[in-house]
């Protein structure tokens, strides 16, 4: 995953993506806003008690970085399901937690501290998708789900799609209980590989969020090849993201962009 800065504006992006030559698509930094106090700098979330007057700016500011219209964003009350919207327009949606689109211009966009982000795209039938995917949505086989949508709407072959998994928490910092293991276990059998027992604490666990969408997009039926991992962790990097799990409600929240060029 590359970094780039645009007019003081951070923002990573996905090289197998890029070279599609098809979008326009961005993963937020913390870097480059008008936020103050913990919301430094790039807040993009609307409901986190940030000044709506800066979120707004902030989007201006990073829109303009990306090259894509601030108006034309389609985005959505995210709620950790794997509701995936196919979308004509810009506009909210509620409880969606993931886009598919085949226009030209429209801004597919999720929000983040955490999670796990899916950038999807298919140069030849020229779709894209964005995902997020909570542990829940994990579990629930959102980067699963993505493709099928995607074939089911677009006529999409797995084997042309390109993935990005986005900056998110890393396997070292996400600890769970034996529960949470449990409904990975029960929903992904496959992923019993990528849970790990912890070193430090009795009956707790390490899950390998990265690694079970990789799994669950090649399960799919796209290349392992395909698939590019940012290999970023967000708890670990304060600098560049906002961490739910190491700030808790007081911060901002990070964004995914994705748009047909």
């Amino acid at each position: 995953m590359k970094r780039i800065e645009k007019n003081g504006v951070v923002y990573f992006e996905f090289g197998n993506i890029a070279a599609t030559g098809i979008v326009r698509h961005g993963f937020s930094s913390r870097i480059g806003g008008v936020s103050d106090g913990h919301f430094a700098s790039m807040n993009l979330g609307h409901s986190r008690g940030d000044d709506a007057a800066n979120v707004k700016e902030n989007y201006r500011l990073f829109c303009d970085a990306l090259g894509v219209n601030a108006k034309n964003i389609a985005n959505g009350n995210q709620r950790h399901t794997t509701n995936i919207q196919k979308v004509d327009c810009a506009g909210n949606w509620d409880n969606i937690d993931g886009f598919v689109t085949d226009r030209t211009g429209i801004v597919l966009t999720t929000f983040y501290a955490d999670c796990v982000p899916l950038l999807l795209c298919d140069p030849l039938k020229r779709v894209i998708a964005n995902c997020h995917a909570g542990w829940r949505g994990t579990a629930h086989n959102m980067a699963g789900r993505a493709v099928q949508k995607m074939m089911l709407e677009y006529g999409c072959n797995p084997r042309d799609i390109v993935v990005g998994i986005g900056p998110s928490i890393s396997l070292e910092n996400f600890e769970v209980g034996a529960e949470v293991v449990q409904e990975f276990k029960d929903l992904l059998p496959f992923c019993s590989e990528l849970v790990y027992n912890s070193d430090r604490k009795p009956n707790k666990f390490h899950i390998d969020l990265w690694g079970i969408n990789s799994a669950s997009l090649a399960v799919a039926g796209v290349p392992k090849e395909n698939i590019e991992m940012a290999g970023m962790c967000t708890f670990d990097d304060e600098k560049h993201f906002y961490s739910h799990r190491r700030d808790g409600a007081a911060r901002g929240s990070l964004a995914a962009f994705i748009a047909l060029a």
